[in-house]
């Protein structure tokens, strides 16, 4: 399949496919015919490889977002290239945050790459917002999409501001534990750092410190976690 700019190809799938798609939006059973025929005219598959840049900057694929297979990372970039992440969006979940009429509201700029070879259902936010002019379920669920995902974006902000650098990690490397179901993460120093808005050199003393007590076990390009017990402690939960 021929790849575009940012890494992203269009997939070519039927309009069966289309429709499995389509039924995992919640909303997907309060859709009339008419209401449901506006979303699949709108709707493409797109693959991005890892790293691609989704949404941001001068790439701009705004709608409601439906992850087929990968996922992706939603983060802050400062204007020193620093990056923090905020929430990702997984396998089967949906982004309608720029779907919401909040997204007006937003003055800071939120950026989306893919986390791995990532396959998207995108569908065109100007036809989804008419859709849910007509369909409240459709404006609801896209209300809910954004008061979730900004409530993990606060609950990073959290960290930021009030937990000490070792505790941010240790929250990090739970959350990857859980969320790729393994204690030995393929994860650099470096890419720890950026996810939790860090400098390198700050998280790779935290790291050492860490595998000195033997809570972790690093080496190169990867984690190891070997007490959890003590990364929940660090957190405090």
């Amino acid at each position: 399949m021929p790849v575009g700019r940012g890494g992203a190809g269009l997939c070519v799938c039927g309009l069966e496919c289309l429709d499995d798609a389509l039924d995992l939006v919640e909303v997907s059973p309060g859709l009339d015919k008419r209401l449901r025929m506006m979303i699949k005219n709108s709707a493409r598959f797109i693959r991005f490889h890892d790293g691609a840049r989704v949404h941001g900057n001068d790439t701009d694929r705004t709608g409601l977002l439906m992850v087929l297979k990968g996922s992706l990372r939603a983060y802050l970039l400062s204007s020193s290239g620093r990056e923090c992440t905020l929430f990702r969006v997984e396998e089967g979940e949906c982004y309608a945050l720029s779907c919401s009429r909040l997204l007006s509201l937003v003055t800071f700029d939120l950026f989306l790459d893919a986390d791995g070879t990532t396959e998207l259902l995108v569908v065109d936010s100007e036809v989804y917002n008419r859709v849910a002019v007509e369909c409240l379920a459709a404006e609801a669920f896209a209300y809910r999409q954004a008061a979730m995902r900004f409530s993990d974006a606060m609950w990073v902000m959290e960290q930021v501001l009030f937990m000490r650098l070792e505790a941010r990690v240790a929250a990090f490397l739970l959350d990857e534990v859980a969320r790729r179901r393994r204690d030995s993460l393929s994860l650099t120093h470096d890419e720890l750092a950026r996810h939790i808005g860090s400098a390198r050199e700050a998280v790779s003393r935290v790291l050492k410190q860490l595998d000195r007590r033997g809570v972790v076990l690093l080496s190169r390009g990867r984690v190891d976690v070997l007490d959890k017990r003590a990364l929940r402690a660090l957190v405090g939960v």
